[in-house]
């Protein structure tokens, strides 16, 4: 029995995977050949990729502050122990919240918060603050991205069987 819990991928899935990143809006067919193999061998693959869950998803990425979300901040959050499911229930419930995970450390929630302007991420944060069971927040207004959101990338660093 495997008791190894990992998706084993190789180059042609790794290919599969960066034709999806590099040509996002291409058909495919242009895919396929981008991935150096049959459009009909791609289809299969990918669909593999898609059933073993290693791809979960299939969105666009976007530019918040084209969209008018000018400030963002990272968000630590100390919670009331025992009270992490309601802070994430809070956290999913309010969509300006970009992302949030739990984490070691001086907080429990480290979470991304998108504003309109300094007085609506303000508004945000204090909804947040305001629920009885978080004990305290710390966050730090976003500057810049200077490395932005990348998962594919990270297929370089496995090594293939």
């Amino acid at each position: 029995m495997n008791e190894n819990p990992y998706v084993q991928i190789d180059a042609a899935d790794r290919r599969i995977l960066k034709s999806l990143r590099d040509l996002p809006r291409a058909t495919a067919s242009e895919r396929a050949e981008y991935a150096s193999m049959t459009r009909a061998t791609y289809r299969s693959r990918l669909e593999q990729l898609w059933n073993s869950g290693v791809i979960i998803a299939h969105e666009p990425q976007l530019d918040l502050a084209l969209l008018g979300f000018t400030v963002q901040a990272s968000v630590d959050l100390e919670v009331v122990q025992g009270r992490l499911r309601e802070v994430q229930e809070l956290l999913a419930n309010i969509p300006n919240v970009i992302e949030a995970y739990s984490t070691t450390g001086r907080s429990d929630v480290r979470c991304r918060i998108a504003g309109l302007t300094t007085t609506h991420l303000q508004k945000i944060l204090l909804e947040v603050g305001e629920s009885p069971h978080i004990v305290r927040t710390e966050s730090v207004v976003i500057l810049d991205s200077l490395v932005a959101a990348r998962k594919v990338q990270t297929l370089d660093t496995v090594h293939l069987k």
